[in-house]
């Protein structure tokens, strides 16, 4: 496994961070694609950066990482200065360094070129099949890939009002570059986050799968694309194509921490919960900094399972709990027996949201099997959530 960190921008340039960053994130998903190496999430290897020089080789390791690759940028002659270094994480030894230069309007070229390089120091033999399915650049536009980069960025962030303002990045990128398809899918996502996910009017995810399958069309080597069509698909409760998108999504780029994390959890609603499990676990391994939401869909897994402390402890993870979120985690502990702390989180879930009801939490399950909405069902019965009204104690200290 190899772990890309992002690169040190010595630059006052307000562009170049977020460029660079997307420079890395590409250089990820591009390395993906050849199936003999694995790549430590984004996610978790930006995280890692935030360690200090001290820790970072110790935490790499720790990781699961192999070789770490980091770089510099400084500016230059009409454009960029680079230095790239790859080393073994357990020797430190440097396996391969190289500097480039090149111009603004250069950078899809420089992060091929990175991949390649760091593929053949990694790999003996690579084949040139697979470097061919490399994903093409996101945006031929640099101004608009800029856009898309802040777009993704925010939708990431997980704060009040940053997915609107994640809508207006990735519409910009498509004032700039229209025939964007990793714009058209994030955009897609947007929309159907901010209408309410699988809650979204129909007519609202309606429009995004429209926008998916165009995204699709203009980048049908671009797994990201296939993913978030297929995770539209699925809040349309399209189970069949939702299965095909996600089967692309996983073909074109195996080691996609958040492919397999989805495709994993909709294993689980399909009433696959092992197979989805091992998926999910699968993600956590790439992705081990994980976002939040990791734990809810391993919950999910563990849920579907029987497992319930197992997925008390995974949802007990989540650091803003839903009201749905409440839901899942009084579920848990009823039909674990523990009906005080079932009746205490049913409270909880209650304050947030008085109106959710069963019959709404139901409605917006998307398990296929009866039995495993049957479960559900009968605990939140269990656990009063009809009948619950804020606590007049607080919370037990352990959920």
């Amino acid at each position: 496994m190899v772990a890309i960190l992002p690169f040190r921008v010595n630059i006052d340039n307000a562009t170049a961070k977020p460029l660079f960053d997307g420079a890395v994130e590409e250089i990820i998903n591009a390395l993906s694609y050849f199936k003999t190496i694995a790549v430590l999430a984004r996610h978790s290897a930006f995280a890692l950066a935030e360690h200090s020089d001290q820790d970072i080789w110790a935490t790499a390791e720790r990781l699961g990482a192999d070789y770490v690759a980091e770089g510099s940028v400084e500016s230059a002659e009409d454009g960029y200065s680079t230095h790239v270094v790859l080393s073994e994480t357990a020797s430190g030894r440097r396996i391969w360094a190289q500097a480039f230069s090149f111009r603004t309007s250069d950078i899809f070229v420089f992060q091929r070129m990175v991949a390649q390089r760091i593929a053949t120091a990694l790999v003996a033999n690579i084949e040139s099949a697979a470097m061919r399915r490399m994903s093409p650049a996101p945006a031929a536009n640099i101004e608009a890939y800029v856009h898309i980069l802040r777009g993704i960025a925010l939708l990431r962030s997980y704060g009040e009002g940053v997915n609107q303002q994640a809508r207006e990045h990735l519409l910009k990128a498509l004032e700039r570059d229209p025939d964007s398809g990793l714009a058209h899918a994030y955009l897609a996502l947007a929309d159907t986050i901010i209408g309410g996910y699988g809650g979204a009017p129909r007519a609202l995810l309606d429009q995004a799968r429209d926008r998916a399958l165009h995204a699709t069309a203009l980048s049908p080597d671009e797994a990201r694309c296939h993913r978030i069509l297929a995770l539209i698909l699925l809040y349309l409760a399209e189970f069949d194509a939702a299965a095909r998108h996600f089967a692309r999504a996983l073909d074109l780029n195996p080691y996609d921490a958040d492919t397999l994390a989805q495709t994993g959890f909709f294993e689980v609603i399909r009433g696959h919960g092992e197979a989805g499990l091992v998926l999910l676990d699968q993600a956590i391994q790439l992705n081990p900094m994980h976002p939040a939401w990791y734990y809810y869909d391993r919950g999910e897994a563990l849920l579907v399972l029987g497992r319930y402390p197992e997925a008390v402890a995974s949802f007990s993870c989540l650091p803003r709990k839903s009201a749905w979120q409440w839901a899942r985690l009084a579920a848990c502990h009823a039909l674990d027996g523990n009906i005080d702390k079932a009746r205490a989180c049913a409270r909880e879930g209650r304050r947030l949201n008085p109106g959710l009801t069963v019959q709404a939490i139901m409605a917006d399950l998307h398990m296929m099997r009866l039995e495993d909405r049957e479960r559900i069902r009968s605990g939140l019965a269990l656990a009063g959530w009809d009948e619950a009204q804020t606590p007049e104690a607080p919370l037990p200290t352990t959920l």
